[in-house]
């Protein structure tokens, strides 16, 4: 069965970033800020739990933090740790990784302008790591939404 995520970004531009490169990236705790680090010390063991259960195959939704707008969806490829390739404007600023645990995606379908807003209930979703689990319901509603909207169809099985 197919597992559908929610990862969340605090702008619309590490997600076209994401479909560009057709990769997403998480914080591994040694490299965070200090203001941040207790942070994700703290939820580090529930995330490793999440990024573990990640699959080929599952659908991820892309959003904007707070805002329930949703950019993007994809279909999960393959995870791996320890990319060392710097790919979003604040690695590439500060000139290393930030965010090295990676998931890469056969297909990001991405939008500039939202492609819906859902304000949605987001199971064990981990602060600081922006990773959480979405209801099957939640995110059938979600494609009905964007099929109609959209005018396509997606065959997927949850």
């Amino acid at each position: 069965m197919v597992n559908c995520w929610v990862f969340s970004s605090k702008n619309r531009e590490n997600i076209r970033v994401a479909s560009e490169r057709l990769v997403w990236g998480f914080w591994d705790k040694s490299s965070a800020r200090k203001d941040k680090a207790s942070k994700l010390v703290r939820n580090w063991r529930m995330f490793i739990r999440l990024y573990n259960r990640i699959s080929q195959g599952d659908l991820a939704f892309f959003q904007v933090v707070g805002t329930g707008e949703i950019h993007a969806l994809g279909v999960v490829k393959d995870k791996y740790y320890d990319d060392q390739t710097p790919i979003w404007d604040l690695e590439l600023k500060k000139k290393k990784v930030l965010y090295p645990w990676r998931v890469s995606f056969y297909l990001i379908i991405y939008s500039e302008e939202p492609l819906t807003q859902h304000y949605v209930e987001i199971g064990n979703y981990v602060d600081g790591y922006g990773i959480g689990e979405l209801a099957h319901h939640y995110a059938k509603r979600i494609l009905s939404e964007l099929e109609k909207r959209y005018h396509f169809t997606l065959n997927v099985s949850l």
